[in-house]
């Protein structure tokens, strides 16, 4: 396995300042509507070009697999049969995204291993092709090699439209990430038989229309480009967050700790379990960032994270 060449590249967290589950699709899949934010917590990717045809993993945890289950090894099993590459790729995993989270680190990986591989081996695709490839592998392929600060996805999350935000508008996050992990495919098995329960009437819920979804994306995206912190946070919506928080119980007692800690404004990433806060500064999110490390260092993961 002599290698030629090799590259490495940083493969960024996200956030979802807003995500609504619309219905289910012909697909099997669920219709979304979301907002995208690409944060600077990141793992990094190290590609590099071998000469037997072959596709091998490496990772410095066992979180993740290390075969063909991964969507990394998917994502360079797709780009060598459409394109016929011959030669094969080593994928070396360092990982700081938690695993589970909600953060996109699978995704976020594939959508590097695409890109990477377009670069390694010279095949000169454009974003649109890219694009396309990113929506066959996975919900949030997309917007990670759409290579946008902030995005509002629909369909599946991979119809994306770009978000026109100044490029000085930076969010400062502190993330708090349970020891467990969530399977997504539970969380929306849970939803939708929630939502079962609303339409027989045993658990009367109000459903919005798309038309005001898209309205409340809209106020969301105005008070981010004037970077209105205290109406933003009103804004932010995640309609996975009860069924999370009714479900998982080490979520809530998450929660009722930062309530604790004064944290008024909570918000739920994807479909969990991490939890988030928005910070005025760099220096109020250090503040919170090492006040949560103290306390609540059996509890949680923390991170101080920004828009990047």
């Amino acid at each position: 396995m002599a290698s030629t060449h090799s590259l490495s590249l940083s493969s960024y967290a996200k956030v979802n300042l807003y995500l609504d589950v619309i219905g289910r699709r012909p697909d099997g899949y669920h219709e979304l509507l979301t907002l995208f934010e690409r944060i600077s917590l990141c793992d990094t990717i190290r590609l590099t070009e071998i000469s037997s045809d072959e596709i091998v993993i490496a990772s410095d945890t066992r979180e993740i697999p290390c075969d063909a289950t991964n969507l990394a090894w998917k994502a360079a099993d797709l780009i060598k049969r459409s394109f016929s590459v011959k030669k094969g790729v080593k994928i070396e995993i360092l990982k700081r995204i938690p695993v589970g989270g909600g953060l996109g680190g699978g995704s976020s990986n594939a959508a590097c291993v695409l890109s990477g591989m377009n670069r390694l081996f010279g095949l000169g695709l454009g974003r649109p092709v890219l694009v396309d490839l990113a929506n066959r592998l996975g919900s949030d392929v997309a917007f990670f090699v759409s290579g946008r600060r902030f995005a509002v996805g629909r369909g599946r999350g991979g119809d994306l439209k770009g978000a026109s935000i100044p490029s000085d508008v930076r969010l400062w996050h502190v993330l708090f990430v349970p020891p467990r992990n969530i399977i997504t495919k539970d969380v929306y098995a849970l939803f939708d038989r929630g939502s079962q329960r609303a339409k027989t009437g045993q658990n009367p819920k109000k459903t919005l229309t798309l038309t005001k979804n898209s309205e409340n994306v809209n106020i969301l995206l105005s008070y981010l480009r004037r970077g209105e912190l205290s109406s933003l946070n009103r804004k932010i919506y995640n309609r996975l967050s009860e069924t999370v928080e009714e479900s998982y119980s080490f979520v809530s007692e998450l929660r009722a700790d930062l309530s604790k800690l004064g944290l008024k404004w909570v918000h739920m990433s994807g479909s969990g379990p991490t939890l988030f806060v928005i910070c005025k500064d760099q220096k109020y999110a250090q503040r919170v960032y090492d006040e949560a490390r103290a306390r609540l260092f059996n509890k949680c993961r923390v991170f101080c994270t920004s828009t990047l």
